[in-house]
């Protein structure tokens, strides 16, 4: 095998399954940010975690909020979904330019991405600096899939 950089190791094995982040804007509309850098974290509880830029506009509203719900969309709307990684949620309303529905939660207040193969409803535990990124350590207080959907 060859040295490689932590860059090329990263574009080796993304992506991690594709995910769309939401969370509630101050002006009580949906945000969606595409994501990757996401994993695991526990099982009793149940927790995730979120690497996300401290450039993006979801790390605030995720502090702000102290919720989000990350979405594993299906191919059905694969191009929509990815186009919410290529814009920013500051200056576009990301599910309504690109046609997402979106239904509400059971416990949180930010939506689920209709169509997604799973979405987890989660709260905030802890934001953990990580030099340019921020991890987001949070708890999955529900989820919600659809076995029939085909994951991205």
């Amino acid at each position: 095998m060859n040295n490689i950089t932590a860059g090329q190791a990263q574009r080796l094995t993304a992506p991690c399954p594709f995910g769309l982040v939401s969370t509630v804007k101050e002006d009580g509309s949906t945000n969606l940010m595409a994501v990757s850098w996401w994993c695991f974290l526990s099982n009793h509880p149940p927790m995730l975690g979120v690497c996300l830029s401290k450039k993006g506009l979801s790390g605030s509203l995720i502090e702000k909020n102290g919720e989000f719900v990350l979405n594993l969309p299906g191919e059905s709307i694969k191009e929509a979904a990815l186009n919410c990684g290529r814009c920013s949620g500051r200056t576009v309303n990301k599910p309504e330019q690109f046609g997402i529905a979106l239904e509400d939660a059971s416990i949180v207040a930010a939506k689920l991405v209709s169509g997604s193969r799973v979405a987890f409803e989660c709260k905030l535990v802890s934001a953990n600096d990580a030099s340019d990124h921020v991890m987001y350590m949070a708890e999955i207080v529900a989820a919600h899939g659809d076995a029939d959907v085909r994951q991205l």
